[in-house]
């Protein structure tokens, strides 16, 4: 399980580390951008949106330092580099299994089992590394920019963490995916599909009466990171929904895989 988890690890190193600096930077960069912002103009520029393009922000105060920051977190590109990682971690078995990668791997005395929990545990240090990168631009955004003195460092904290385990869900329904496939670009497929249909739905439900009821359904309705940033503290609800996704579509993963043939 170790060779398997260090293979998986090297071979995704560059891919991470980039997309880990990527986001790093853009939340820094965004957070920078707020000293040269006047708050009742931002506030009266927002309020002149039509609701379409105001429910990007997810109902946050991006005049407010925490809304501003928090508007960061989740921000299109964001969403994005996080889900890149999270899909690509996710379809690692798949793409094994295409290759003949697994089926070299199940010829030692390896379970299946042992097999893809070590590549689900590599997406999750995966993610963790990008996520922490991103953490880290936005806690020197608020040491260096005086107007984010505001946002506490603990808050800031608790807005990486959700983050990190929404997309936990996201790469663990791809590896689920995975491990129905035999090839790592239906698995892509399918775990982009899941992000981009929870993401919309979610949109919808904020800008379309016929679809608010359905919003809870979406695993991006439970993040709010600017609603964080400013209370510092995270929904009891959105712990047990982002954890229960993730170990849900993880075991199922599971389940299927330990009864799955590897071989082409």
């Amino acid at each position: 399980m170790r060779v398997v988890l260090s293979l998986a690890l090297i071979r995704s190193i560059r891919r991470t580390l980039l997309l880990g600096i990527a986001l790093g930077a853009f939340i820094f960069l965004v957070g920078l951008s707020y000293a040269s912002v006047d708050e009742n103009q931002i506030r009266n520029l927002v309020e002149s949106l039509p609701p379409a393009l105001q429910a990007f922000l997810k109902g946050s105060d991006i005049a407010s330092p925490a809304g501003y920051l928090g508007s960061a977190f989740i921000h299109p590109i964001t969403l994005a580099i996080m889900a890149a990682t999270a899909i690509a971690g996710g379809a690692a078995s798949a793409r094994d299994v295409e290759s003949g990668v697994a089926e070299m791997m199940m010829s030692r005395p390896l379970r299946r089992t042992s097999w893809l929990g070590a590549e689900l545990i590599a997406m999750l240090l995966q993610l963790a590394i990008v996520a922490l990168m991103g953490l880290v631009g936005a806690l020197i955004a608020i040491t260096t920019v005086d107007a984010l003195a505001p946002v506490a460092v603990g808050s800031v904290l608790l807005t990486a963490l959700p983050l990190w385990l929404l997309f936990v869900g996201i790469g663990a329904v791809t590896a689920l995916a995975a491990s129905f496939s035999r090839t790592g670009a239906k698995a892509i497929g399918w775990g982009t599909a899941f992000a981009l249909v929870a993401y919309a739905l979610d949109y919808l439900a904020q800008v379309w009466g016929l679809a608010e009821p359905f919003g809870p359904l979406s695993v991006m309705h439970w993040y709010r990171p600017a609603t964080i940033l400013g209370q510092g503290s995270v929904p009891a609800s959105t712990w047990a929904v982002l954890v229960g996704v993730a170990v849900v579509a993880g075991a199922l993963a599971m389940a299927v895989t330990s009864r799955r043939e590897i071989a082409p």
